[in-house]
């Protein structure tokens, strides 16, 4: 019975992570549909299939993975650095694309859709789940999130560091401050939720739930620590990508 009641609220917050998505894109595809009716519906046929494809599918993948025993198993060496790397990787994925979307909605359903799909491939790689508690508390983290990287777009957008240098009229904030400020937020966001995720593969709920201070200050230092390296990958990675597109 606690099972289904945990299940039921998971599948009403992936439900509510959807709506959030869809109403900040909402806008977008209005102007499309100005242009087009048959454009419009093109558009919210595309997004359907990208939420299913991004966000439901891999929830219920999720859902329906075996659980983890609550008193937890080490995970053997390979196992563990191809995890750690799915987790860097992610991040560095995730600072590349928002730092280059130039829009909040845009980079919300980035966040949501490579956050849950960090957590679906880690879940595959062990072939056990955290238990629902645990996968509900990532969600959660990740909703949050969300709220904060749609907060921070806000703030940046409104930033303006010629006038806080005593610099009237001119804005040197610059889409590259902005860019790049906007990505590391989303990418240390997306280094917490991928090492909170691994935490729980590993540990198990119950020494989780003993721990969880001293967990959670491990994961912003170890997250906090990380960030160079990933900042650093992300910007090379970057320009070779430009690079080999020029």
């Amino acid at each position: 019975m606690k099972n289904s009641t945990t299940i039921i609220i998971l599948i009403s917050l992936v439900t509510l992570l959807v709506i959030c998505v869809v109403g900040n894109i909402i806008t977008v595809a209005d102007k499309v549909s100005q242009l087009s009716p048959w454009l419009g519906y093109s558009f919210y046929a595309v997004l359907l299939a990208l939420i299913v494809a991004f966000m439901v599918w891999p929830t219920m993948k999720i859902i329906f993975t075996p659980e983890l025993e609550p008193s937890g198993e080490l995970m053997d060496e390979e196992d563990r650095k191809e995890a750690e790397h799915m987790v860097r990787k992610s991040a560095q994925n995730v600072f590349i694309l928002t730092s280059v979307s130039q829009n909040g909605a845009l980079d919300v359903f980035t966040c949501l859709s490579m956050n849950i799909s960090l957590i679906r491939r880690l879940v595959d790689l062990r072939g056990r789940r955290p238990s629902l508690g645990q996968v509900f508390r990532l969600y959660v983290a990740v909703a949050s999130s969300s709220v904060l990287i749609a907060s921070a777009d806000e703030a940046l957008d409104d930033l303006n560091l010629g006038e806080l240098l005593g610099m009237s009229g001119v804005n040197v904030t610059g889409t590259l401050f902005k860019s790049a400020a906007n990505g590391m937020i989303n990418a240390f966001v997306t280094l917490r939720v991928g090492m909170t995720a691994l935490k729980y593969l590993e540990e198990g709920s119950l020494y989780f739930n003993e721990n969880r201070p001293a967990i959670r200050k491990e994961i912003r230092r170890r997250a906090v620590k990380c960030m160079p390296a990933v900042v650093g990958g992300g910007v090379k990675n970057g320009i070779l990508g430009l690079i080999n597109l020029l």
